[in-house]
């Protein structure tokens, strides 16, 4: 299995085939053509086929934010969601990168702990009974804007 990058229109039946939510709900689908439009998508393949995909957007108070990690049910528990999780991590940004999950989401609140990303907040009120939990990638590299180079000077 590997990342194959960028998402593209081609790829929306294989990505609505992987998104269970897509499958039943319209607006999940339109969600997903807008995000393949923009270029936020990121793709796992496995055999040729999309097997997961995540979606990152530079919408949460002028940081970037991880709107969705999707693996196909029978795809689960195989790593594909760590390899994402990778490969979102190890993107170059600008910006912090934040995530949200809800209270009931064990398994995600469990992908993120694994991958050390560090809990900043709770809102209640977006799903009534199920807080949305939020969360921060502690990187461990400086931001791309704070880089510098050997002689001190910004890259």
């Amino acid at each position: 299995m590997e990342i194959i990058g960028d998402g593209t229109a081609e790829h929306f039946e294989d990505l609505v085939a992987v998104d269970q939510i897509a499958q039943q709900d319209p607006e999940r689908r339109e969600e997903l053509r807008k995000w393949l439009k923009s270029g936020t998508v990121r793709i796992a393949i496995q055999d040729g086929s999309p097997v997961g995909y995540t979606v990152v957007e530079p919408s949460f108070f002028g940081n970037d934010f991880l709107v969705l990690i999707a693996v196909g049910d029978q795809h689960r528990k195989a790593g594909i969601g760590q390899l994402l999780m990778g490969d979102v991590e190890s993107t170059e940004r600008h910006t912090k990168l934040f995530t949200s999950t809800n209270l009931s989401n064990q398994v995600m609140q469990r992908l993120l702990a694994r991958r050390g990303w560090v809990s900043s907040g709770m809102v209640f009120g977006l799903d009534e009974g199920d807080p949305e939990l939020f969360y921060q990638f502690p990187q461990s590299f400086h931001l791309a804007s704070e880089r510098v180079d050997a002689d001190g000077a910004s890259l």
